[in-house]
């Protein structure tokens, strides 16, 4: 039998990383793990796994762009 692990809904450290993010929509993935204590790795994870779940998206380029938070109804639009 296999037994697949599903995520928790409500992941406190991708909710944290959004919350940096609607702090400061130009935060880096160096200034989000500084600011959580996580490895660099694990911030940049977090922030794919946001854009993977249509959370965030980046909007320019990594140097001088920024991150947008899409809301619910952008979401059903797209």
């Amino acid at each position: 039998m296999h037994v697949h692990y599903v995520s928790p809904v409500n992941d406190t450290v991708n909710d944290t990383v959004c919350y940096l993010i609607k702090q400061n929509n130009k935060i880096t993935a160096a200034e989000i793990s500084e600011r959580l204590n996580i490895s660099l790795s694990t911030s940049k994870r977090k922030i794919i796994d946001l854009k993977k779940k249509g959370i965030v998206e980046r909007i320019g380029s990594d140097k001088t762009g920024h991150w947008k938070i899409i809301e619910p109804t952008e979401k059903k639009i797209k």
